[in-house]
């Protein structure tokens, strides 16, 4: 990277994408910002860069049957389904960093405590929490991006609740938990990356019961306890662990509602068009090559009139 006046600095991460997109006039630089957080220096650059390629976007006519629905919780972090009862994701035994790092948390902010206010001791002090605190987001962010690449890279229509998560964490009890887990970083994460690859995340409504209604016949039961991990049907007899039987729900509720597909980020009603066809494989000049997103090589072609994504890179440390 070269910066004005100072020069060109050596950072961590390989930059060699972006020089390529930079070279063949896929992505522009608009501006620079250089921050020190927790004892290390980064530089993030503000990018306008093409849509990713059709090879990793999700195409209309290659689209898996049904929708797929999240279910998002603390024993269980994530839980995806189809609407006829398929599986296609558990993930368990989330990291939680907050939770683990707790000890070394309390320990480290009695040390700042015990400090002589303004003196060089309390000021190690503190940059020694600020590092045990960024060390903790960053195990936190690296997990999100595993659980939301995984969705988005394999299904491009996925259902996930609308959660009141500032109401939840009015709950004493699971305040810590429901913060530790990251749900509205996570529903942010698929959002954006959803946009990116063409593909649809809608949802759900917030009073959908979609923990205590059966799948197989639509029966509401009463209010389930949070320690009641297992849905039994009065009526049908039907069980299911309740995470799965929930994601099921959430699948059954967007194909029931899949005319309205909703722009998280504009507020409304979005209607993704496919892009216009090419003549082979070759690359437009609107769009990431498949160098680039990391798929083969193939011979560039231009073509006017692409719309735009904005890219921003980051380096770990200078």
């Amino acid at each position: 990277m070269t910066l004005p006046v100072i020069g060109t600095i050596t950072v961590r991460q390989d930059t060699r994408r972006l020089r390529r997109m930079l070279a063949k006039g896929r992505a522009k630089v608009f501006s620079a910002t250089v921050t020190h957080r927790a004892g290390r220096w980064a530089m993030s650059l503000t990018c306008e860069a093409a849509d990713l390629h059709d090879a990793v976007r999700h195409q209309p006519d290659t689209r898996p049957a049904g929708w797929v629905g999240v279910d998002r919780g603390l024993t269980a972090f994530a839980v995806a389904a189809r609407a006829d009862g398929t599986e296609v994701l558990r993930v368990e035994d989330p990291p939680r960093p907050a939770r683990a790092g707790m000890a070394r948390q309390r320990r480290l902010a009695r040390a700042v405590t015990r400090k002589q206010l303004g003196s060089n001791n309390r000021a190690k002090a503190a940059a020694r929490l600020g590092r045990h605190h960024a060390r903790v987001r960053a195990i936190r962010q690296r997990f999100l991006h595993q659980v939301s690449n995984e969705l988005v890279k394999t299904h491009d229509r996925l259902a996930i609740e609308t959660l009141n998560i500032t109401g939840m964490l009015a709950n004493r009890h699971l305040a810590a938990a429901i913060s530790d887990a990251a749900w509205g970083e996570l529903a942010r994460q698929l959002t954006y990356k959803q946009q990116w690859r063409g593909g649809h995340l809608t949802p759900v409504d917030r009073w959908y019961p979609s923990t205590k209604t059966c799948a197989p016949c639509r029966t509401v039961a009463p209010a389930m306890p949070l320690d009641q991990r297992t849905f039994t049907c009065a009526v049908c007899g039907y069980q299911a662990d309740r995470d799965h039987n929930a994601a099921v729900n959430l699948a059954i509720w967007a194909e029931q509602h899949h005319a309205q597909v909703r722009d998280l980020h504009a507020g409304g009603p979005v209607t993704n068009a496919r892009r216009g066809e090419g003549s082979g494989p070759r690359t437009r000049a609107g769009e990431t090559s498949p160098d680039d997103a990391g798929t083969a090589p193939t011979p560039p072609r231009a073509r006017r009139g692409r719309p735009r994504r904005a890219l921003s890179h980051h380096s770990n440390e200078l």
